[in-house]
């Protein structure tokens, strides 16, 4: 008896290093392990995001919106960034955990952001098997990265190069980032990969830097 070769899905998500290189999906899932991991990752990282987002809503000088028509003085009372990326937010979070709830039978979780990811963390799985798999990471992916530019238009991640870490199914597909802490910013200087779990602090980067440059070569080739 001649056994049928069944050939492993490839990943549905959108890769910004070497798009054109199509990506095997982990085993039962159509993401690969990096874009599972960076799936878990946005879940994880959108509650914080959406309560510093929120908190650029009331107006101030650093979150007011442009004057009022006819006027030089007046800002609108809000961040219309903040609002328009809150309002994607509460459509993208809504529509995802009500495709969950409804395919496999179950309650949904209440309509906040804080709610829904936790809701959806037993779920990472089943979102990364469906037919969807790519657009639901995909839109996850491109809130992460728009709550970053309405919280800190000014301190936006600066790009390095493509990730060199290795995973299961060869080079990881993500893109490497930086953030430089300013003075006053509690937040931690870092190096962080997109999609996989690289995320090096600044005692790390000399060492890292020295291997980025022996190794992305022979990636390159």
């Amino acid at each position: 008896m001649v056994r049928r070769r069944i050939d492993p899905a490839i990943c549905l998500a959108q890769h910004k290093h070497d798009p054109d290189r199509p990506r095997h999906a982990a085993d039962g899932l159509n993401l690969c392990p990096g874009c599972r991991t960076g799936l878990s990752r946005h879940v994880a990282d959108l509650p914080e995001l959406h309560a510093d987002v929120l908190a650029q809503l009331p107006a101030g000088s650093d979150s007011a919106g442009p004057a009022v028509s006819g006027s030089r003085e007046t800002p609108l009372p809000f961040n219309p960034r903040a609002g328009d990326w809150l309002s994607q937010t509460r459509h993208d979070l809504a529509r995802i955990t009500s495709i969950v709830a409804i395919e496999r039978g179950l309650i949904g979780p209440p309509p906040n952001a804080a709610a829904q990811c936790a809701w959806l963390g037993p779920h990472l799985d089943w979102l990364a098997a469906n037919r969807d798999a790519g657009a639901f990471k995909d839109v996850l992916g491109e809130l992460v990265g728009r709550a970053y530019s309405v919280i800190d238009p000014g301190r936006l991640p600066v790009y390095v190069g493509p990730c060199i870490e290795i995973l299961d199914d060869g080079p990881c597909a993500g893109v490497l980032w930086a953030t430089v802490r300013l003075d006053g910013d509690p937040r931690p200087s870092e190096i962080y990969c997109d999609v996989c779990a690289l995320a090096l602090n600044p005692a790390q980067w000399n060492r890292f830097g020295r291997r980025y440059a022996k190794t992305r070569p022979r990636l390159a080739g």
